[in-house]
């Protein structure tokens, strides 16, 4: 896959998010180099993972 098409695959999973409301937010660090970010939803949670050399963050939606 290349940036393009992952940008792309980020950008749909975060429009998930559009018409929910937020609830929560945490921001836990992983390591120094890491982090995830939790969005908490009235469906659900969105969990943002970014590390330094990533070109772009994981997106994962638990609902």
């Amino acid at each position: 896959m290349n940036l393009e098409e992952h940008a792309q695959e980020c950008n749909d999973a975060l429009s998930d998010l559009i018409g929910k409301k937020i609830l929560d937010v945490e921001f836990k660090p992983i390591d120094t180099n890491c982090w995830n970010l939790y969005i908490t939803t009235n469906t659900g949670k969105t969990v943002m993972s970014f590390c330094k050399n990533w070109s772009c963050p994981e997106i994962e939606n638990r609902n």
